[in-house]
């Protein structure tokens, strides 16, 4: 435990099924101090204090990124505001915990990389958090211990209806404005599933191919994608993720096949399925958690404690993967995501 609290500011709330357990967490935490949030809407920033128990006050954004006391920004503002946050906050020697993803673009995304490289400072995608949780945990050890053999395919599915732009409002806001995000129901979800299998494998994306709709609804955005994702290793990977499900009918299945043995999981019945060699078939457990169940990373990372969880690397990779998802489904036929800047 650190003699000292980590000491943190939230800026942006667009993303608020992220940002507002996080700000719940802070605010029980004994090793965090908020030093303040920020918000363009000074309302909403009150409801955040009302729904969360932060004891904070509001400030502007440029007052929180320039303040020395603060050490990290929690960055949640929509995708098209991030550049701009992250980038300051990096100049100005400030560790960030990012939404995602983190920027509508590769240019922008490259912007945040180049200041986050140049001053030094951690970086840490919201995507990247599932890593932490239980079930990454659990998964990745017994990719370890090899009990799956070599990976072969994968399949993720996410089944969702449309988000909406705060817990008690009836649009989806700018969740489905292109100017403001870099898509829809697919990159929603896909983009966890994407920096995990990344993660749990150690493999490289080379290839994507991707079908994109609107199924239900008609948006500026899609409401349905599949991906077929190709890896270095000989990974073949699907991955599905949508906003058309009906009212309660929301769902998420994730299935590794290994030489070895498998594993899948289902939402829905809240039950994880591995095989067993000595049983000779598929038994059934409960399924830890899949989203983390404390800030501990977030200090990790501020404090550069042991090795970082994610990197801005992570965070430009991921979302270069999507772009390669979307140029697909514009050009229908496999593309090969862009390379990572030197």
């Amino acid at each position: 435990m650190g003699s000292t609290p980590v000491r943190v500011a939230m800026i942006g709330f667009d993303h608020w099924y992220t940002a507002l357990p996080l700000a719940r967490a802070f605010a029980e935490h004994p090793e965090i101090e908020v030093v303040g949030i920020a918000d363009a809407d000074r309302n909403r920033a009150m409801d955040v204090l009302a729904r969360t128990g932060l004891n904070a006050p509001i400030a502007t954004e440029k007052e929180l990124l320039e303040d020395p006391r603060v050490q990290a920004i929690a960055a949640f503002g929509s995708c098209e505001k991030n550049p701009a946050v992250c980038v300051t906050a990096a100049e100005n020697g400030k560790h960030i915990v990012s939404i995602k993803p983190m920027a509508r673009t590769l240019d922008e995304a490259t912007q945040i990389l180049t200041a986050v490289r140049r001053a030094g400072v951690r970086f840490l995608p919201g995507e990247s958090r599932p890593r932490a949780s239980a079930f990454a945990q659990q998964v990745r050890r017994w990719l370890d211990e090899g009990r799956f053999g070599r990976i072969l395919t994968a399949n993720f599915q996410t089944l969702s209806g449309l988000p909406r732009a705060w817990p008690d409002a009836d649009d989806p806001g700018w969740w489905v404005d292109p100017e403001r995000a870099p898509g829809g129901g697919w990159i929603d979800h896909s983009i966890y599933h994407i920096d995990l299998l990344r993660w749990l494998t150690g493999a490289r994306v080379t290839k994507v191919f991707g079908v994109s709709g609107n199924l239900r609804h008609s948006l500026g955005v899609e409401d349905y994608g599949h991906a077929t994702i190709e890896f270095d290793s000989g990974l073949v990977a699907t991955v599905e993720d949508t906003w058309t499900a009906p009212a309660g009918g929301s769902r998420q299945t994730t299935t590794l096949q290994g030489s070895d043995g498998a594993l899948y999981h289902d939402t829905l019945t809240g039950k994880l399925a591995i095989t067993d060699p000595d049983y000779g078939g598929w038994v059934q457990v409960a399924a830890p958690p899949s989203h983390p169940s404390s800030v501990d990373d977030v200090i990790a990372t501020v404090r550069g404690e042991g090795e970082p969880l994610a990197s801005v690397e992570d965070a430009w990779e991921n979302l270069a993967i999507c772009e390669a998802f979307y140029r697909s489904c514009a050009v229908g036929k496999p593309v090969e995501p862009a390379r990572l800047p030197a």
